[in-house]
């Protein structure tokens, strides 16, 4: 099944979606979401927020690009055939980063929007972002789906973890 899809990629990647693949899969390096989560922290300390809000998105994606790093260590596993891969890459496979940056990202807002009256929206927004740039992963050619499904558990777990622990922290400050 998982070789079935990647093949499919493989056959039937039309150049606007290979193009959209490779935009999502750029807003979803760490490269961009790292500076992008600062910028968020930085903004909400200005504003002198010091709250979950304010910390949860930064402490999040620091600790995903570790764990993920760590996984991709343990798991060691191998990508894609090189000759079909549509970008270059050079980490292992499993986890997807994008995916699991994406995920955790998507939980982080999931999480601390849920009193908000526009909570939809950005729900939406979130979970929908997080599965484009997972699937363009695939698109690309540089994981298997099963990378970018592990990916997605592993960002959801690492956003509900620090939520909860951070959450805590703060409660038992006031």
């Amino acid at each position: 099944m998982e070789h079935s899809l990647w093949q499919f990629f493989v056959d039937h990647h039309p150049s606007w979606l290979v193009s959209m693949a490779k935009f999502l899969s750029f807003v979803g390096d760490e490269t961009v979401l790292l500076p992008l989560t600062l910028l968020l922290v930085l903004w909400a300390l200005v504003r002198k927020k010091v709250s979950l809000v304010a910390i949860a998105p930064f402490a999040t994606m620091v600790s995903a690009f570790v764990i993920v790093g760590f996984l991709k260590l343990l798991f060691n596993r191998s990508r894609p055939p090189e000759v079909h891969r549509l970008v270059e890459v050079s980490s292992a496979s499993m986890p997807s980063g994008h995916a699991a940056y994406a995920a955790a990202l998507a939980m982080v807002t999931w999480l601390l929007v849920a009193d908000r009256p526009d909570s939809t929206r950005w729900r939406t927004v979130a979970v929908i972002g997080a599965g484009l740039i997972g699937a363009s992963r695939i698109v690309l050619s540089v994981h298997w789906a099963s990378d970018v499904l592990v990916g997605w558990v592993v960002g959801d777990l690492i956003a509900l973890g620090v939520v909860g622990v951070l959450g805590r922290r703060l409660q038992s400050s006031r």
